[in-house]
């Protein structure tokens, strides 16, 4: 049985990785499924590659500072 606190204490996890920039592959696939049905999907390790070379090599800023 999990305790009380396991359900806020994920949600607040997971509200702190997002202002953190870290990439959340769930988030990622609801989103593809959703808006790109008829696409297939990165798998989870070209995901997260693609958010680490996105992070450090690319263009944009994925950060609040």
């Amino acid at each position: 049985m999990k305790s009380p606190w396991f359900k806020p204490f994920q949600l607040l996890t997971q509200f702190l990785n997002t202002m953190a920039g870290v990439p959340n592959y769930e988030q990622y696939l609801t989103h593809f499924r959703k808006h790109h049905p008829d696409k297939t999907p990165l798998s989870p390790e070209d995901f997260h590659r693609q958010a680490t070379e996105e992070k450090y090599n690319g263009k944009t800023i994925r950060r609040c500072c």
